[in-house]
């Protein structure tokens, strides 16, 4: 019966959709990571303006020398045409390019942990439904043992073999039957509601197997995507301080002038301007960026704790739930399936009664969803994991 019973679930998975096929569709149509990718544009228009060479700046002037006493204009109007280069040195425009560059890989990290996080959580709610999925199946084979003893019971009421309070006791149970797996139908359905939500479309049907557990491979605190991510900003603040110190070195610029004379000539004069840098220029700027970075390399040492914490908690609970499944599919459920087999003949021969039967089939059932709880639990905590960054 227990291997009929699961034959069951694994053939009656066949017609939905894959846990690939969801992950595949959530980060297709997550609206946070679609966003998030959006915006992930705006670092090349930060590349560019900070790589960009400086503009020149031209200016022109043109007036009337004053004469007269009435301060009305006299004379011929005179002009003046001056253009300025700025010219980068000390390195800006290469160092703003790696600040770009930087600042866009670190985004790129946060992307990835929101990536994991969604996969994470796609992938516990899809176990969830397939549990839900599974409670029903269990659900259905106790109604149809039910009816299938109600049946017995109605022929031997008509034979006169037992009283009507049997008969009753076993219309009861047959009902009890029908009601949870009212229940059971109703939270799968509010579980495929719920793995919708976070997909981003409808799911009818889930297909796949409970049963089919996956290892847990050796995950470093370094490699997951949370701890890069802020490594990754890190170096941002390594690239904005070499920045801000070649900002802070003497600028130079050059140029030239021309202008006419009220002589009725025109003049020509080079410019040069340089810089210099008298009152700690940029130290401000310097020592903010200095202070964050310090900050943030705490919450590296911070969270590297943290997921070493995580990683061990997800293995103890990994290996104590495998435990207490492989006792169960092994031990405790084959004899409770042998137990009923037995209590199934020994009623029908009236050897035992009805209610010590339904005491026997009950244990049964609520070992299988023992079974049907453990190996969810499982797979939320290898969701957990997933979310760290277990999945390849």
């Amino acid at each position: 019966m227990f291997l009929a019973l699961i034959l069951l679930m694994v053939v009656g998975t066949g017609y939905g959709m894959s846990i690939q096929e969801v992950i595949n569709r959530a980060l297709e149509k997550n609206p946070d990571l679609r966003a998030m990718k959006e915006e992930l544009g705006a670092f090349r228009g930060i590349e560019r303006s900070l790589s960009a060479f400086p503009n020149p700046e031209v200016g022109f002037e043109s007036g009337f020398i004053l004469t007269d006493r009435d301060g009305r204009p006299s004379g011929r109007a005179l002009y003046l045409l001056d253009m300025s280069q700025e010219i980068p040195l000390w390195g800006v425009r290469s160092k703003g390019r790696d600040l770009a560059r930087s600042m866009s890989n670190a985004f790129s990290m946060r992307i990835e942990t929101r990536r994991r996080e969604i996969i994470g959580e796609v992938y516990s709610r899809f176990y969830e439904a397939l549990f839900r999925k599974e409670i029903v199946n269990i659900a259905k084979e106790n109604l149809r043992v039910s009816e299938e003893v109600l049946e017995f019971v109605k022929t031997a009421f008509d034979l006169g073999e037992v009283t009507e309070l049997e008969l009753y006791r076993a219309m009861r149970e047959r009902d009890i039957a029908r009601t949870e797996l009212a229940v059971a139908q109703a939270e799968l359905s509010a579980s495929l509601r719920s793995l919708s939500e976070v997909v981003g479309e409808e799911i009818r049907e889930v297909d796949g197997s409970l049963s089919s557990l996956k290892k847990l491979r050796d995950l470093k605190p370094e490699e997951v995507p949370s701890v890069k991510a802020l490594k990754a900003e890190i170096d941002t603040f390594n690239r904005r301080i070499d920045l801000e110190r070649a900002l802070g070195k003497p600028d130079l610029s050059v140029g030239f002038v021309i202008e006419d004379s009220e002589e009725g000539y025109y003049g020509l004069r080079g410019a040069l301007s340089l810089g210099i840098p008298l009152f700690y220029r940029r130290q401000g700027e310097i020592l903010e960026v200095v202070s964050r970075k310090k900050a943030v390399g705490r919450l590296v040492e911070g969270e590297i704790f943290r997921i070493k914490q995580r990683l061990l908690s997800i293995r103890q609970r990994y290996e104590a739930l495998t435990t207490s499944l492989r006792s169960l599919e092994e031990q405790t459920i084959p004899t409770a399936q042998k137990e009923l087999q037995l209590a199934l003949r020994s009623y029908k021969l009236r050897s035992i009664t009805l209610l010590e039967l339904s005491d026997t089939r009950r244990r049964y059932y609520d070992l299988l969803t023992r079974r049907a709880e453990i190996l969810r639990d499982i797979h939320l905590v290898y969701g957990e994991f997933i979310t760290l960054g277990g999945w390849r």
